[in-house]
């Protein structure tokens, strides 16, 4: 890994932090900086997390780290698309129109009033964890 100096380190520790468990610290196993300006950070724990640019690029604000200039634009103004943009299909998008949750990373906390189905569920899945005996049919 390297060294604890190291910014993307940080920002990777800071991206990581809501998703440890109560009481959990350490800083980061791995990470990877993607093209497109995203991150995978393995967790302290072994989780991978997967970061969209825009949680990346929101987290390097947080911490007043430089902006880093995304890979996915063309360096030359000048080279041609390799591909021309339909104007039609672009009106035609299947997605609902509104705030879209794409791509952002979330833990889920379910209310205390459904923390029954959380507990039913649990149950159920202990049961098969246990293997018959043998001898019991």
């Amino acid at each position: 890994m390297e060294s604890k100096n190291n910014p993307d380190l940080h920002l990777a520790a800071h991206l990581v932090k809501p998703f440890l468990l109560p009481g959990q610290t350490g800083q980061p196993l791995s990470l990877r900086c993607l093209p497109d300006g995203g991150m995978v950070v393995i967790a302290a724990d072994g989780r991978k997390l997967w970061f969209t640019a825009l949680e990346v690029s929101r987290a390097r604000k947080a911490l007043h780290q430089p902006t880093t200039k995304s890979a996915v634009l063309p360096a030359d103004a000048g080279v041609k698309p390799l591909h021309e943009i339909d104007a039609r299909k672009s009106s035609l998008n299947s997605r609902p129109i509104g705030k879209s949750r794409d791509g952002m990373s979330e833990m889920i906390v379910l209310p205390p009033s459904l923390k029954h189905l959380e507990e039913k569920v649990d149950a159920n899945n202990r049961k098969y964890q246990n293997p018959r005996k043998a001898d019991a049919q």
